[in-house]
């Protein structure tokens, strides 16, 4: 799933991002791996700022009491790996990244995904031969990515359009998400999308009942 949701969207955010002086650099990979995998994915966003932004960066959240900025700074100081480009070229463009990405509708997994990634060790990491960085082994399997994509697809105007209560109210191939009350192109790669049925989803994605999210079958 993941160079399937990932990239196209994280390109989208990187490009909006250099636009506003963050620097825009490669897009990353990335997608909910499905049952019992972990990436989720996404896509980009210039769209939703007001839609997605909930909670205020100084905000604690989580039994951990992190705040949104020391989740932020978990995620992108795991993910970055020496020579592991694929994603973000920094820390800090991550962090300027991921923070416009904020949403309600993905905190809960964004707490677990980070409360479980800052116990993680440098050995517990490797990067892929596409650059991504990903987690050895089960560590983290059922929290790793499903916070971080759902963050990015809710970004994405494809995957979170116009707000809507029926089909009707989205133009073209677009339908209404139930789970997010957003309009979702047909063809878009949402990886990590609310969902609460498979109508929910982009045609190449289905609903996760268990985890509630879109992911490839």
């Amino acid at each position: 799933m993941k160079q399937l949701v990932w990239s196209l969207p994280l390109a989208f955010l990187l490009a909006c991002g250099a636009g506003t002086g963050s620097s825009g650099s490669d897009n990353g990979e990335g997608g909910s791996g499905g049952e019992g995998g972990n990436d989720p994915g996404p896509s980009s966003s210039s769209t939703s700022s007001s839609s997605t932004s909930s909670s205020s960066s100084s905000t604690s959240s989580g039994p951990s009491g992190l705040t949104e900025m020391d989740r932020l700074q978990v995620f992108c100081e795991k993910t970055m790996l020496a020579g592991c480009p694929a994603w973000f070229s920094s820390t800090a463009q991550c962090v300027d990244i991921m923070s416009k990405t904020q949403t309600d509708l993905c905190q809960d997994k964004w707490v677990a995904e980070t409360d479980c990634l800052g116990k993680t060790q440098a050995g517990d990491w490797t990067c892929n031969g596409a650059g991504e960085p990903e987690v050895v082994g089960t560590i983290c399997r059922d929290e790793y990515g499903f916070g971080s994509y759902c963050r990015i697809t809710v970004a994405t105007p494809a995957c979170y359009g116009a707000a809507c209560m029926y089909d009707s109210d989205c133009s073209g191939e677009s339908k209404c998400n139930e789970a997010t009350e957003h309009c979702v192109e047909s063809s878009a790669q949402c990886g990590g999308l609310p969902c609460k049925y498979n109508a929910d989803c982009p045609s190449a994605f289905k609903c996760n009942d268990a985890l509630g999210q879109c992911v490839l079958p």
